[in-house]
């Protein structure tokens, strides 16, 4: 079988990998399928930027599995968690939401913070701005964090969001 994109770009002369990784000459097209049956493998597109482009014979199906295992993991890997605090929330729990974020960076979660304002607190934006940075520098106390997002201002929230350094 051949990659489907090869077949799209269709190349005169391609330059040809083995299975262990060594260069086995330039060839047209023809003649690497010819090869790759002989062998009982696949032609697998690496490189399409360079000319003659880089093929590599393997197993098709394999590489695919193995391009969609990684792309699942770097998914499940970037995951955003939410930890709400409120404008009147005591110090000890923040202490202890501040080890929950810890324990989600460590992971190599981003984590959004939202300070929730609700009725008149709406009205205190710059105190509601001091308690996050407060928590902040509980977050920085137990661990180091980079912002990704930078303080984010609405009428009804304060969000921040923080990423694994």
């Amino acid at each position: 079988m051949i990659d489907p994109k090869i077949l799209k770009i269709k190349p005169d002369k391609l330059r040809l990998i083995n299975v262990d990784n060594r260069q086995l000459g330039i060839f047209s097209l023809a003649e690497a399928e010819k090869i790759a049956e002989e062998k009982g493998l696949d032609l697998i597109l690496v490189n399409a930027q360079q000319k003659p482009i880089v093929v590599k014979l393997g197993n098709y199906g394999a590489y695919v599995y193995e391009k969609e295992k990684k792309e699942r993991k770097s998914r499940k890997e970037k995951e955003t968690k939410e930890i709400r605090i409120s404008f009147r929330e005591a110090i000890y729990d923040l202490k202890r939401k501040a080890e929950i974020v810890k324990e989600f960076l460590t992971e190599g979660h981003q984590v959004q913070i939202k300070l929730i304002l609700k009725g008149r607190e709406r009205n205190f934006q710059d105190l509601a701005e001091e308690k996050l940075n407060n928590f902040l520098n509980l977050i920085t106390d137990l661990t180091n964090y980079k912002i990704t997002q930078p303080l984010k201002k609405t009428s009804n929230f304060l969000l921040v969001i923080l990423g694994p350094k």
